[in-house]
């Protein structure tokens, strides 16, 4: 073997040992790595006088006199066919680094890329993508990490970094979510450096977030005050811009105008969904559309000169009821409608309506939680149960089977009913616990519960941890009236943004 280079199988293991080197965080351009420095030392090439000039080479650099290491190299005249040509160039490009030339640093290790250099060929894509990339040449450093990649031998790993860099390029430079999902779940949080791994959590985070915004959608209004997804459609009603259904798989989406072919008001406040009608309440009254028709009716007993101001709909035992500001409860009849009331209960004023079991809970603006027996349709204040809701102002209402259920309030944070332990507890944005006190809206996910806020954002609860997510998370705006869920999927409506979807992380 010549002494002043190394075998075929050492400058292969070479190639891999700097590969190494920089995926273990070799942060900056300047910490280019000699081949041979990370080879055993039974493996490294035998003394010769060149090899002793670019050990002293090494010396001068390591000393920070970068200009006196390349005025020795320039004696060394390596065959250009001998791996010791290789180490050279190498060196070469560290002491160009080291002395803040780019362009010549990058012409050596282009001539690493030529055929006879194959095994290093790896390491020299990546060494220029690094420069690249702190030379904010973005499009030069794409393209060397992809040729690294495509380099690789076969069972070569690619450092963690790489693909980190390559997620990066993708999602902040070209915009490109698929690709930078992809390298994204392709880097190795475990073996990257602290900051590295913080970057890739915010990354993945990111790229879980999908924006539908008003102009994407049809819509003129980006305020969005109900949600309600049907199979395939996400339906959207806004509080000054109508309805919109938006088909999931096609992305297509379609706004009902005003007019009678179509949905006649603009301040939608509440949808619900029934397996032949779709119930759209608006201040303007009630409104049915036909799912197998496709046409819209208006409900007479809701309309007229003075409408009813419909606010929250829920169907529970098969029947439909309609809650309304001013004018109480009503449950559809099989002729007509009729109001549901006893005594004071529930009021003239109801916010909101939820299924629990055998009972329907009734949010009020004035009396706080009233419950319906669907069976004998009587109704009993939910102080009966509980003396501790002080909140008479309930804006949203969840259930959590067999638990219990949750209670939101405007100004006084969240209460959750523990009817198996016989608690109420309260959540606060003093305790940390949520964006801001006045809650409008929740839906439970498979990775938690969430409470959409106005003015904090979005608040996510899950065993027994509370976590608050706001612009830094992903969550594009900071007032959240509506939210809705499909497996994987939650959709957060928000005022003047549009809809933002959140697929949820994989188990």
């Amino acid at each position: 073997m010549d002494p002043r280079g190394c075998s075929r199988q050492a400058l292969r293991l070479c190639a891999l040992a700097l590969l190494a080197c920089w995926g273990q965080g070799c942060r900056t351009p300047s910490a280019l790595r000699e081949p041979t420095a990370c080879l055993p030392t039974a493996q490294r090439p035998a003394s010769s006088a060149d090899g002793d000039a670019r050990q002293e080479a090494e010396r001068l650099l390591a000393r920070g006199q970068a200009a006196e290491a390349e005025r020795l190299l320039q004696e060394l005249r390596p065959d250009p066919a001998s791996p010791a040509y290789g180490q050279v160039l190498f060196l070469k490009a560290r002491i160009a680094v080291a002395r803040s030339q780019r362009e010549r640093a990058m012409l050596y290790l282009g001539e690493l890329l030529l055929p006879e250099h194959r095994s290093l060929h790896f390491a020299a894509h990546q060494a220029r993508a690094e420069l690249a990339f702190q030379a904010k040449d973005f499009e030069m450093a794409y393209r060397a990490y992809l040729a690294a990649v495509n380099s690789a031998a076969t069972g070569m790993r690619v450092p963690a970094r790489t693909w980190l860099r390559l997620a990066q390029i993708a999602w902040y430079e070209n915009r490109d979510a698929e690709r930078a999902d992809y390298y994204a779940r392709r880097s190795e949080p475990e073996v990257l450096s602290a900051p590295e791994r913080d970057l890739l959590e915010r990354l993945r985070r990111r790229l879980s977030w999908r924006q539908l915004t008003p102009e994407a959608i049809g819509l003129g209004d980006g305020n969005v005050s109900a949600l309600r997804v049907d199979g395939d459609d996400l339906w959207i009603g806004t509080w000054n811009g109508g309805v919109c259904r938006f088909t999931l798989s096609s992305g297509e989406a379609r706004v009902f105008r005003e007019g009678r072919d179509s949905l006649v008001p603009s301040t939608v406040r509440c949808i619900e969904v029934t397996p032949a009608r779709v119930w759209i309440g608006t201040y303007q009254g009630l409104f049915a559309y036909s799912k197998s028709g496709g046409a819209w009716q208006e409900i007479g007993a809701f309309g007229g000169a003075d409408p009813r101001k419909v606010e929250a709909l829920r169907v529970a035992g098969g029947r439909l009821y309609v809650g309304t500001l001013g004018q109480g409860l009503w449950r559809q009849e099989s002729e007509g409608w009729s109001r549901v009331s006893s005594g004071l209960l529930p009021g003239d004023f109801v916010t909101c309506l939820e299924v629990d079991g055998g009972n329907l809970l009734i949010g009020t603006l004035n009396q706080g939680v009233v419950l319906l027996n669907l069976a004998s349709q009587t109704l009993a204040s939910f102080d009966e149960t509980e003396a501790g809701l002080a909140a008479r102002n309930i804006t949203m209402l969840l259930a959590e089977p067999p638990q219990g259920f949750w209670i939101g309030t405007y100004g006084k944070g969240v209460y959750r009913w523990d009817r198996l332990g016989g608690r109420l507890t309260r959540f606060t944005r003093a305790a940390g616990q949520l964006g801001d006190d006045w809650v409008l809206c929740a839906v439970q996910a498979a990775s938690g519960t969430y409470f959409g806020t106005l003015g904090g954002g979005l608040a996510r609860f899950s065993r027994g941890a509370w976590e608050v997510l706001g612009f830094r998370e992903g969550v594009s705006a900071p007032d959240i009236p509506a939210l809705a869920y499909d497996v994987p999927f939650l959709f957060l409506g928000s005022l003047g943004t549009g809809v933002t979807v959140l697929r949820e992380a994989e188990p």
